[in-house]
């Protein structure tokens, strides 16, 4: 049985297909297994199917270690024969640590196959008693495939010919429905018989017959070029599938001569086309980064296996006898580069691969492959329907698809899956004694389980609150632009607000929980989110300056106001980009002039901020965790009432806000025709019909602050300047922005915030299954379950272009 079974792995699916000579020549066409299956399953239904043994069955991992043991033990002049060889020298450490895997089971499989490849009355004695063992069979895994590229590991550059020869293969394993029994497509026929005239192929009768000549004697049938080339690609394909007049060895050669060259034509196209060839770079250069590399990071997550092959043990690549090996490959990027993207280009199409690998290169592949709108309907059926021949054969309907992602789809075409073998009984070696042997056999199990989870990092601050900005451009004059003839628009009249305000906010982390909290330190990008609330007072009317316009003097006063809003953020490193908005009101005031200043009717106000932690380093012992740390931050902000830095509004349309909708119309009403009415202007204003307007302002900050533990205290100290946008229609705005904000006034502040701290929560469960076997027989199984759950606070810093240590969990 086991030489049979390995005169079968030698020669791969040809010697597969000898066994039943006429399957097809019956055929008059080429009718796919799937197109002919008669057993329908479910979508959820798995393709595996367990059988149990006595013995451990041979995988491709094992035959392929056998097939080298052999060869070497076979070469009796490479070592001492009255020595022998050490086991190290004749099975690699991986294929030790992987037959150890497999307990006793392992290494009796492992014997057996060895004991298949040396010659007659040679063999490896290895003494077993009972062991029952559960295998999964699965058609997906393709194990004849494994154990041909086993024995014969190979890359690009170490062996062209041999390296072509596994992608070939691994193409043909792939193509599922067909069983090798396949036919070119008419795409790839008629290419050859244009470009490559020359290929020969066996003739119905056995002879040689070129492209050139099929084409040939079709023009001279048809009397029409086109129509020749026709029927001529008609005549090449039905060469490379069985029927009454070609064999099943003839055509399965005559594919593999088409095949072989439409690879060579395609390694050809992919040097020449400048978006393939950059691609391939690309890819090349992301598989070198091994355990980061996107494309790897793809396939091992795609899930598309896992409901047809319960348990599986991970992607194994089409030219490799391993799970997915991120070292493995980026030793070799060149050439698993090229591998990739010729199977899945040979699978699918050039034009498809490219799109497909340009996904997974950009961290996409889990996305569904109908939403990037890469495939029409049509063509992305296509992909699925061939994606998935072997599911088909198996009678699995198009529900199998349903979502299909675009590592799915590459999956499918590089890619087989590992499937796990179960052990079930206890295997040990025959001890024979005089007397009564007794042996003893215990087995024990134990599963873990254990869940990590840091999700926020809430925080309350407590400060003070500081705005200024000046009230100009209203529609009424009542701050004037022009006063005898000079120009004082960009002066306007300063409003100050000075209180109290709270901050409820928190971070929100999608990272590696447990290296973030092993770390101490936030992830290099992450969200934030707050709400904010304040009180004050606010003055208006005391900047110094006063001015006197149509309606006279500014009044001076002041009143309480109060804040609401919402705060975002994005950190990004050391840095962080943030936006608050908020409502500022006041109550009503009974004076027509007064109330034309006051906010009753409440002013959306808009804060933009750029914040940068310079400095977060620790002071006092390294072994005390609640040292204090000094903190140093800069902070450049813009404030407005409208919304973007042009102070005129987009969206919004309130009274305050210069030209939104109510601004133009209270604007025009003051001024019928384009000329100013005082009158008019002063009955808006006793009517309560028209607010001020009020410009853009912006503040430049250093905070200082002194970190011990969850407290941080923080003093701010700045400039403020309430001339933003001076200059922004004459293309000085940048230039007149730095040097207002130089000029700006010196303002100040204080802050308290307590940190909660990341939260984290530890839960282990612990179950064990334990038996006894003595003399035969098993005793009563009996199981153990303990579990323990722990809570820490992480006290997790900010990212700052100068720090220290990281500080870690506690």
């Amino acid at each position: 049985m086991f030489r049979k079974y390995w005169i079968f792995t030698i020669n791969g699916f040809f010697c597969f297909l000898l066994a039943n000579p006429t399957a097809l020549n019956a055929q008059s066409t080429y009718i796919a297994p799937q197109d002919t299956v008669r057993l329908k399953r479910s979508a959820n239904e798995a393709v595996s199917s367990y059988h149990s043994s006595t013995f451990l069955k041979a995988d491709s991992r094992l035959a392929g270690a056998a097939v080298k043991a052999a060869d070497l033990l076979m070469d009796t002049l490479r070592y001492n024969t009255r020595k022998g060889l050490s086991v190290d020298s004749v099975f690699s450490n991986a294929d030790l640590k992987y037959v150890t895997g497999q307990g006793l089971n392992g290494a009796v499989a492992l014997f057996e196959l060895v004991n298949t490849r040396l010659p007659k009355g040679k063999f490896l004695v290895f003494r077993t008693d009972s062991q029952q063992v559960v295998t999964a069979e699965n058609p997906l895994v393709l194990r004849d495939l494994r154990m041909l590229i086993a024995a014969h590991p190979v890359t690009k550059q170490s062996d062209a010919r041999q390296w072509q020869e596994h992608v070939f293969q691994a193409y043909m394993a792939r193509d599922y429905g067909t069983t090798l029994h396949n036919t070119i497509t008419i795409t790839s026929a008629t290419r050859e018989i244009r470009e490559t005239p020359d290929l020969e192929l066996i003739d119905f009768n056995g002879g040689a017959i070129t492209l050139a000549e099929i084409l040939r004697r079709e023009q001279l049938r048809t009397g029409d070029r086109v129509k020749a080339e026709k029927a001529a690609v008609a005549e090449f394909r039905s060469r490379t599938y069985p029927g009454k007049q070609m064999s099943k060895e003839s055509a399965n050669e005559n594919y593999r001569r088409a095949l072989f060259e439409l690879m060579r034509l395609q390694e050809g196209d992919m040097q020449r086309h400048p978006q393939t060839k950059a691609l391939l770079q690309q890819l090349k250069e992301d598989l070198s980064k091994g355990k980061g590399s996107k494309v790897v990071q793809s396939l091992r997550r795609s899930s598309f296996f896992d409901a047809n092959v319960p348990g599986n043990l991970g992607p194994v690549l089409l030219t490799e006898t391993d799970v997915i090996d991120p070292d493995k490959i980026k030793s070799e990027a060149d050439s698993k580069a090229m591998e990739l993207m010729m199977l899945t280009s040979l699978h699918y199409g050039e034009r498809d691969a490219v799109k497909l690998f340009k996904r997974l290169l950009e961290g996409r592949g889990e996305l569904s492959a109908s939403t990037m709108g890469d495939f029409s309907a049509k063509r992305l059926g296509q992909l699925k329907d061939h994606g998935t021949e072997k599911l088909k054969s198996l009678g699995y309907g198009a529900d199998k698809t349903a979502g299909i992602t675009f590592s799915d789809l590459v999956l499918l075409a590089v890619a087989a899956p590992e499937v796990p073998v179960t052990r079930s009984g206890p295997g040990y070696l025959s001890l024979q004694e005089a007397g009564e042997t007794v042996v003893n056999y215990y087995s024990v199990t134990e599963t873990h389980e254990k869940r990590y989870a840091v999700l926020f990092n809430p925080r309350i601050i407590a400060g003070s609150r500081h705005i200024e900005h000046r009230s100009s451009y209203d529609p009424v004059d009542f701050v004037p632009e022009v006063i005898n003839g000079a120009a004082i628009g960009q002066e306007g009249s300063r409003v100050v607000l000075n209180g109290l305000e709270i901050r409820l906010e928190s971070d929100i982390y999608f990272s590696d929980i447990e290296k973030l909290a092993a770390g101490g330190v936030k992830p290099f990008i992450y969200p934030e989110f707050g709400i904010v609330a304040g009180y004050g007072r606010r003055e208006v009317g005391y900047d110094k300056k006063a001015l006197v316009g149509p309606h006279g003097a500014v009044p001076q006063y002041s009143s309480s106001y109060w804040n609401w809003g919402g705060h975002i953020g994005l950190n990004v490193g050391p840095l962080v980009l943030s936006a608050d908005a908020t409502v500022l009101s006041t109550s009503e005031r009974d004076d027509p002039y007064e109330r034309f200043f006051d906010l009753s009717s409440g002013m959306t106000y808009y804060r933009y901020g750029v914040l940068l932690h310079v400095f977060n380093k620790p002071f006092g012992s390294i072994v005390k965790s609640d040292r204090l740390r000094f903190v140093i931050d800069a902070e450049f902000a813009g404030e407005t009432n409208n919304e973007g830095t042009p102070n005129r509004t987009h969206t919004q349309s309130g009274a305050a806000q210069t030209g939104s909708g109510e601004w133009r119309r209270d604007y025009d009403r003051a001024h019928p025709g384009g000329v100013y009415n005082h009158a008019i202007a002063t009955e808006m204003i006793l009517n309560g019909d028209v607010k001020a307007s009020y410009a853009a302002s912006n503040f430049a900050a250093i905070h200082l602050g002194i970190q011990r533990n969850g407290l941080l205290l923080k003093g701010t100290v700045g400039l403020y300047n309430n001339k933003t946008i001076e200059g922004y229609n004459d293309g000085e705005w940048a230039n007149k922005l730095f040097q207002n904000t130089l000029k700006g006034r010196l303002f100040g502040g204080l802050s308290l915030t307590y940190s909660f701290d990341s939260r984290s929560w530890s839960e282990s469960h612990k179950t064990s299954s334990s038996y006894k076997t003595i003399k035969g027989v098993k005793s009563d199984e009996q199981k153990t379950t303990t579990s323990s759950a722990e809570s820490g606070v992480g006290r997790i810093r900010n990212h700052a272009i100068f720090t220290g240590k990281k500080s870690g969990m506690k």
